[in-house]
């Protein structure tokens, strides 16, 4: 009677669990792999490439396939002469955006993959439309050669 009880809140309470740590594991995951694909960009491999964004997304979804479906991850990559005010970047938008800058630009990379929970009650404690995680990099791109 009391294990009935007691029960679906140790249901609960261990999907619950389960799922955030999964959570946590995704964006570990995507935050190694904007590390690896931007370091690709930083050195020019990405931009002497006959197809920039596919090497890119490339070499991001051989890492994020793992835990993130890759088609649910949108790139935002832009180039400034300066470091920017972090204040005037607009949040990423809904589509793929890709301009990796040439050597010496500064590159904002984003990368953003909305979660859903499994769990409704987390689900309705989130609200529609998931929790949306973005993964960044900023650096300035070492001068390469230049086809």
């Amino acid at each position: 009677m009391e294990f009935a009880l007691i029960l679906p809140l140790f249901l609960f309470v261990l999907l619950a669990v389960i799922e955030t740590g999964y959570i946590a594991l995704s964006n570990i995951v995507v935050d190694g792999a904007v590390s690896t694909a931007s370091r690709e960009v930083r050195t020019g491999i990405v931009q002497q490439s006959p197809n920039p964004l596919g090497r890119f997304r490339g070499t991001l979804c051989q890492q994020v396939n793992i835990v993130v479906d890759c088609a649910r991850v949108l790139i935002d990559v832009q180039n400034f002469a300066t470091f920017p005010d972090p204040t005037t970047i607009p949040p990423p938008g809904a589509a793929n955006n890709f301009s990796p800058g040439t050597a010496d630009q500064i590159t904002l990379v984003r990368v953003t993959h909305t979660w859903n929970y499994l769990t409704p009650f987390l689900q309705r404690l989130i609200g529609p439309g998931g929790r949306q995680h973005i993964a960044s990099a900023i650096f300035r791109v070492e001068p390469f050669l230049q086809n």
